[in-house]
């Protein structure tokens, strides 16, 4: 009980500043054979000046494929709904953009303080008006520790690097605390760095639910700390064996 309230009173601090959605890549990769699929959908309300634009995904999702014992596949397909208000007028923008197609690859297991670790490459691809641009490139090294009996920490070092623009580093950090075998609770900190200038730096929390076997549902909120920036959103995963349905 008194790690649950220590936790809660962590989550209750970090959330009174502003944040963004769960970005972190986990080390550990679905099973061989075993496909999933990550619906989400989430609102961010940004304001600038005298206008406040919405962005809706509607939804976006991420496919996973268990490969190999060590290798996943990854693909993401972004939908965005983006509405710009104005002086009572609304522009409605519904676009597919940055789509992403990766790997995972599973490096080592968890060896006592040894973290697991696993190293994601992405491939970015901006689709835009009927026109694709140049392709931008991900590359995570994934760790992940196991503290105490319910906590576990994961934590990424990523870098994009984006065509005719400055190279993107991004940090980001999540603990995660087991106050069930059906709940989690989660906290998230992201920082990007452009030209080693701090240019985001986003905190989400959030919680997770077992709603049945193989069906998970991720609820989370957050806001930006240098811009007046809020999110708040969900993720629906579902997972299966595809030998056993070919069977």
């Amino acid at each position: 009980m008194r790690k649950i309230i220590l936790f809660f009173l962590l989550i209750t601090n970090l959330i009174s500043f502003k944040s963004q959605g769960q970005t972190v890549i986990y080390s550990n990769k679905v099973e061989k054979d075993i496909f999933q699929i990550e619906l989400y959908s989430d609102q961010t309300i940004q304001h600038q000046n005298l206008e406040k634009v919405v962005y809706w995904s509607l939804p976006s999702a991420l496919f996973r494929f268990g490969l190999s014992d060590r290798v996943e596949l990854q693909l993401v397909t972004p939908f965005t709904l983006e509405q710009i208000y104005n002086n009572n007028n609304i522009q409605t923008n519904h676009y597919m953009n940055m789509t992403q197609v990766g790997v995972l690859i599973n490096l080592i297991k968890q060896q006592n303080a040894i973290p697991e670790i696993s190293f994601t490459y992405r491939s970015i691809i901006p689709f835009k008006e009927n026109t694709v641009g140049k392709t931008s490139h991900l590359i995570s090294l994934n760790f992940s520790n196991k503290i105490y009996q319910d906590f576990n920490i994961n934590y990424n070092l990523k870098y994009k690097i984006i065509p005719e623009r400055s190279d993107i580093k991004q940090v980001v950090v999540n603990l995660g605390y087991n106050v069930s075998s059906k709940f989690q609770l989660f906290i998230e900190s992201s920082a990007e760095l452009i030209s080693d200038k701090i240019a985001s730096n986003f905190i989400t929390g959030g919680l997770s639910h077992t709603l049945k076997k193989n069906l998970y549902l991720n609820l989370y909120y957050g806001n930006c700390l240098k811009e007046n920036t809020s999110l708040a959103g969900g993720i629906l995963t579902w997972r299966f064996n595809t030998k056993k349905v070919n069977s």
